[in-house]
């Protein structure tokens, strides 16, 4: 069998039988696509050894590839490899007894800074409308616009991701408790709540004008259409409400949950909170947070001024 029927096929198992998200299941594409471009065309499945395999990720490695996304790529083909030798196309594992060593360096999380912040923050409640107090008047005046506002304030307030956000639906929110079900990655569920009574009261009146346009959908969020909101849909709202807020840096929906966790972390919050709160699986993922920006290494250093208290001292 060729690499690129064997592709197909292992793509389709994937959709059958697990639970992976959409943006997963084409990374997994993607990668054995490369490198099935890297045997080359028409390439049969019993290429796939040791030494191509090898082969592949230092060629992978001379393109300038990240660490980071060099290990993703070996990971998906060492899924797919196991699939190869369970419905017989392979005979051996050709990953058995092989390490991937590229390196363990690690970007640190791009954030929003909080001037910045506020100026998007102040640009989406002008268009929204919105004071201190939301009313059910003000949000049914301007829907699309507090659709942007709401989610945007529930990423910044829960580090919920783009695709969480939108995928919340109304049976999953209890406001007389604050707090928000989430079904995050691999169907994982978790509670995140929702800080302030500003927010409660924004998502009370959101509420209301999804039954004053009679929407059937049990997503919260919807679009100009009444549809559930998409992810691809927020992401260039975000990105436009940041250029018109003046802001020089592209932001992202994965920006703000950056953002989120790195103020609970300075904050002060254990991480252990964080973790639940992000819906990490591991706390190794968490830790990268650990790292504080510069302002606060600055305050905290400037507070502690081991040598002038010694200077004091004499």
């Amino acid at each position: 069998m060729q690499v690129c029927q064997a592709r197909e096929e292992y793509v389709r198992w994937l959709l059958v039988t697990k639970d992976l998200s959409p943006h997963t299941v084409r990374a997994y594409d993607g990668d054995i696509a490369t490198l099935e471009r890297h045997l080359g065309a028409r390439a049969r499945v019993s290429r796939i050894d040791r030494e191509n395999l090898v082969g592949f990720l230092e060629a992978q490695r001379a393109t300038g590839l990240a660490p980071r996304s060099i290990r993703r790529r070996a990971s998906g083909l060492r899924g797919f490899c196991r699939w190869l030798l369970s419905v017989g196309l392979l005979d051996d594992d050709p990953w058995a007894g092989t390490t991937v060593a590229v390196g363990r360096s690690r970007e640190l999380p791009r954030i929003v800074p909080a001037h910045d912040l506020d100026r998007l923050f102040r640009l989406l409640r002008r268009r929204a409308e919105v004071q201190d107090a939301p009313g059910p008047d003000e949000v049914l005046a301007r829907p699309h616009e507090a659709t942007t506002l709401l989610a945007v304030a529930l990423m910044v307030a829960t580090g919920v991701r783009v695709n969480e956000v939108v995928g919340v639906t109304h049976r999953a929110i209890d406001l007389p408790g604050r707090s928000l079900r989430i079904v995050g990655k691999g169907r994982r569920e978790r509670q995140v709540f929702l800080p302030n009574a500003w927010i409660v009261g924004l998502m009370r009146a959101y509420l209301g004008t999804r039954v004053a346009f009679g929407i059937e959908h049990e997503h919260l969020l919807f679009n100009r259409r009444l549809r559930p909101l998409t992810a691809p849909a927020m992401r260039a709202r975000l990105v436009a409400a940041a250029h018109d807020a003046g802001l020089s840096a592209r932001v992202t929906p994965h920006m703000l949950r950056h953002t989120a966790a790195t103020q609970l972390i300075e904050a002060g919050v254990d991480i252990r909170y964080i973790q639940r709160l992000l819906g990490h699986a591991s706390l190794s993922t968490t830790e990268i947070y650990t790292h504080v920006s510069d302002r606060a290494l600055r305050r905290v250093v400037s507070k502690a001024d081991v040598v002038g208290r010694l200077l004091h001292r004499r």
